[in-house]
């Protein structure tokens, strides 16, 4: 029997033990049932976890619930991603020291124990969240194992010729210290000033020309001045040299067709490097590199007096001394947009390293191929990710000149320069302690090793191959590639979903995963993403499943359509226990019935009377078919969604039929269960059967939202009854009724679910109560449908004494009542 009140918090705690104990969720990999995989976004360990995060992963998670209550073998692993930048950033600011402040050894000590303590917390909150998992198969991607799969990737890229180490422009950070890949850029509009400078024309020292700058920093790195081949106006600086502002030198003037010659004076300068189209030039017209910033974001020795200031200190120091020498003509306030280190927030620069990239460019259509063959849900996703690979402009820059991160595999030889990689059998290797075990090619024993790390990404986008351990050919379950789902937010389409893609393609010559399940943001307000480094959560998830309960907290991140943002709101979490509040009162209704009553027999023996027992033969009534019906049709949608992971618009069709489940069906038997003496024990049987099989199908249907409260209610009455030990071992499916149910039965219930409506109408309208009683009615219906059975139902839960049917062009109800005084 069910308690009066539902606990909440007492119950999930004690069903996440039981779950965990009986090992409800594991994979078998023995099991001949068909396997569905998850290839879970492991979170970034930079922080505490925000409702933004529960509401996408929760999304995912009810999709594994689904899938394994379908019969499949739910392989659903959950790492945590644990490298690379996002973490050296958290540990900068948690510790107050900056990586280059210190040993490797000791900034990676601390990574290791932050990340360490972080994980055991963020497993505490997605256990407490009721996420199905199998911890057996969870991962980091710093672990050793992670680490070989990445370096082996790295290695086989290498062989196959699809990565390579250059000299070449890359995008650097300042602030991280860094290079960092296209995908790592968001934009931002900044307010600048528009500089209109003076540039005098060599050897005509009364004339110049105007050039109009946000940079005056870059003035020491010009390589030249650009006009339009067209430009009539402008063509008379063809072979002039034009004096630079501040530091003397002179540049020539050159043609581009790029110029806007209707922007300002149609006359650019051209600096190494200000932006990418400056970077276009310097391939296009063979220009030289002159380094004005250095790695640590501050200038050259080139710039003069303005050597080792940091860009913005510069940029004042210049504006100033170009206003004071005569060189201002005027300034201008704009807002422009400014491409920015999503992590950081810094400006990005271009400058020159030697790196290592992996070659996409090349291979852009087979990307795209690729894209057509995943299914995106939503559907219109796949644009971003077309988009993005359509304006892909560089190579993937894998190298990091950070410390806490998979290193590369590499060494260089130090007398010919050659580069040597591990066999794979070695891998993980760490090539600061580590040796190469053979010489180079040109017999030297002594090598350099290869001091900067990989991008997270390279090894993130190889999570689809942790999980089927590739990293071990004895092990690797090929046989489970593509994957069957890859769930994240729209924001990483262009990062995670893009570059896994590519890893796959290379590595396996297959699409990583057959499906994509893209879910929005939460929104703090209208426009504003909650992300942990705005901090704009009011409620941390935590406090929010203390507050109302998991199971509240999940009926709320499944609402809204797949791939929207939701605007976070508190009373949604109220209205979520609403709902919960009512679905234990009607469950407990039921089984009270179900389970009969205790009474004293003459013996004096305690014994149970009028319990259900479902095996018996029972012949059924109209409205108990009329709710198998409708629950199996609502089933029927309610997959059709499921299957396109529509989570939201599956519960919607669910809590549709759970109210009239309630409002109607519950208020039609309870006559018949009350009063078998009346109605007959046929009558109350029937009831009872549609009650029992109707409620479990739809305790099975809500399982895969609110877990907790439904194994409650099945460990408290089913599962004495039911094989599966839990309700999440049980599979969801239509209800196999014991006699055939026609659609003609459906139609007759709808018929009269709608005359029960019209009682209710008419008593509500003259402030009667339901249970006033009626002396007659006249009911004429426009169809050919016969009442039957259900004729004495409608007379009981709507409390007429006679009703009369006659048939019409039009349906309608007609009531007397003259013994009420309101009459």
């Amino acid at each position: 029997m069910l308690s009066k009140k539902y606990n909440a918090a007492e119950s999930e705690a004690k069903w996440q033990e039981f779950w965990l104990e009986k090992g409800i969720y594991k994979f078998s990999s023995e099991s001949e049932q068909p396997v569905y995989s998850i290839d879970t976004p492991p979170p970034t360990v930079n922080g505490k976890i925000h409702i933004g995060h529960i509401f996408s992963y929760s999304q995912a998670e009810v999709m594994a619930r689904y899938k394994r209550m379908k019969g499949f073998n739910v392989f659903y692993p959950f790492g945590f991603d644990d490298n690379g930048l996002p973490t050296e950033r958290l540990v900068e600011t948690t510790h107050g020291i900056k990586a280059h402040e210190t040993t490797r050894e000791h900034f990676t000590e601390l990574c290791l124990g932050e990340t360490k303590e972080l994980e055991k917390q963020f497993k505490k909150l997605f256990i407490s969240a009721g996420f199905s998992c199998d911890w057996d198969h969870g991962y980091s991607t710093i672990s050793p194992k992670a680490q070989k799969t990445s370096q082996k990737s790295f290695i086989d890229l290498y062989r196959k010729k699809k990565v390579y180490f250059s000299e070449a422009p890359a995008l650097w950070c300042p602030e991280c210290r860094t290079a960092i890949a296209q995908a790592e850029l968001e934009t931002r509009e900044i307010p600048s000033l528009f500089n209109y400078l003076k540039f005098f024309i060599d050897g005509e020292d009364d004339k110049y020309i105007e050039i109009a700058t946000t940079r005056p920093e870059l003035l020491a790195a010009c390589q030249c001045i650009f006009i339009h081949p067209e430009d009539e106006k402008n063509r008379y600086l063809l072979g002039k040299q034009i004096r630079v502002p501040l530091f003397g030198f002179t540049v020539p003037v050159l043609e581009d067709e790029k110029v806007e010659r209707e922007k300002g004076s149609g006359i650019v300068m051209c600096c190494t490097f200000g932006d990418l189209t400056d970077l276009e030039w310097y391939k296009k017209h063979n220009l030289t590199f002159k380094e004005t910033i250095l790695q640590d974001g501050t200038m050259s020795g080139i710039c003069g007096r303005y050597a080792g200031m940091s860009i913005l200190d510069a940029r004042k120091a210049m504006t100033a001394d170009l206003i004071g020498q005569g060189h201002m003509i005027r300034q201008e306030q704009i807002a422009h947009n400014v491409a920015v280190h999503e992590r950081c927030g810094t400006p990005m620069e271009i400058t020159i390293k030697k790196q290592w990239f992996i070659d996409i460019l090349s291979n852009k259509e087979e990307y795209l191929r690729a894209g057509d063959k995943i299914n995106w849900y939503p559907a219109h996703m796949q644009a971003r990710y077309s988009n993005w690979v359509e304006n892909l402009e560089w190579d993937w820059c894998i190298s990091r000149q950070r410390y806490f991160g998979v290193p590369f595999p590499v060494w260089y030889c130090k007398s010919c320069g050659a580069i040597a990689v591990p066999e794979i059998e070695d891998l993980p290797v760490n090539p600061l302690k580590d040796r190469p075990k053979k010489p180079c090619s040109c017999g030297c024993t002594d090598f350099e090793p290869e001091k900067d790390i990989m991008d997270t990404w390279a090894t993130s986008s190889v999570t689809p191959l942790i999980n089927l351990e590739w990293h071990d050919d004895k092990k690797f379950r090929s046989d489970m590639a593509p994957m069957s789902l890859r769930p994240n937010a729209h924001d990483i389409i262009r990062t995670w979903d893009f570059y896994t893609i590519v890893k796959s393609l290379y590595h396996t010559g297959k699409i990583p995963w057959e499906d994509v399940m893209i879910s929005g943001h939460v929104m703090a307000s209208k426009g504003e993403k909650i992300s942990k480094k705005k901090g704009n959560s009011s409620m941390e998830p935590a406090e929010l499943i203390s507050e109302y309960s998991a199971d509240a907290v999940r009926l709320w991140t499944s609402s809204g359509s797949l791939g929207n943002d939701i605007v976070f709101s508190e009373e949604e979490f109220k209205n979520a226990n609403k709902l919960i509040n009512k679905i234990w009162n009607a469950a407990k209704f039921v089984i009270m019935q179900l389970e009969g009553f205790e009474k004293t027999d003459d013996a004096g023996n305690r014994v149970i009377l009028n319990a259900f027992d479902k095996n018996e033969k029972i012949d059924l009534r109209t409205m108990d078919k009329w709710v198998i019906y409708s629950f199996n049709n609502m089933l029927a949608r309610f997959e059709k969604y499921l299957e396109k992971y529509e989570i939201g618009l599956a519960i919607g069709e669910l809590e549709k039929f759970f109210r009239s489940y309630c409002d109607d069906y519950i208020e039609i038997i309870k006559n018949r269960v009350y009063k078998p003496e009346t109605f007959g024990e046929n009558a109350r049987k029937s009831g009872l059967y549609a009650s029992y099989h109707t409620l479990l199908g739809m305790l099975k249907c809500f399982a895969i939202y609110i877990p907790h409260i439904t194994e409650e209610i099945y460990q408290g009455y089913f599962a004495a009854h039911e094989e599966p030990i839990s309700i999440h071992k049980a599979l969801i499916g239509p209800v196999n009724a014991c006699a055939d149910i026609t659609e003609e039965d459906y139609k007759t219930g709808e018929t009269a679910v709608d005359i029960i409506s019209e009682f209710r109408k008419y008593k509500s309208e003259r402030n009667l109560s339901l249970k006033d009683t009626i002396d007659s009615a006249a009911i004429c219906l426009d169809t050919d449908i016969e009442l039957k059975d259900a004729l004495e139902d409608i007379k009981a839960v709507c409390a007429c004494k006679d009703i009369s049917i006659s048939k019409g062009e039009t349906f309608g109800v007609e009531f007397i009542m003259n013994s009420h005084p309101n009459m």
